[in-house]
């Protein structure tokens, strides 16, 4: 699955950079919830052992994390340059904020 399919699974239209669109994103996002639709898109969703979420924010980057159920938290940034990215290894309440 891909970020476009699921922006368009959730009716969502952005301008995005191109290779947000084909950024590759787990399956388990197909029963993603919208959670916030503003400024900045926070999509989430769940499984057993983990919760994960992308946040789209135009101005800022778009962000895919995992948060695991020991409270370990994983992601990356991708940013307006297509070869510009950075891992996130401690983000902010941002993302955990329903």
């Amino acid at each position: 699955m891909h970020v476009k399919d699921l922006l368009d699974d959730l009716d969502l239209r952005l301008e995005l950079p191109q290779h947000w669109y084909s950024t590759d994103i787990s399956n388990e996002f197909e029963d993603a919830e919208l959670i916030q639709n503003n400024d900045v898109v926070k999509i989430k969703t769940g499984g057993e052992d983990n919760t994960k979420f992308i946040v789209i924010d135009v101005d800022d980057g778009m962000s895919v994390v995992t948060k695991f159920s020991d409270g370990k938290v994983i992601g990356v940034k991708y940013l307006e340059n297509k070869d510009d990215f950075e891992y996130i290894g401690n983000p902010s309440e941002l993302y955990f904020k329903d």
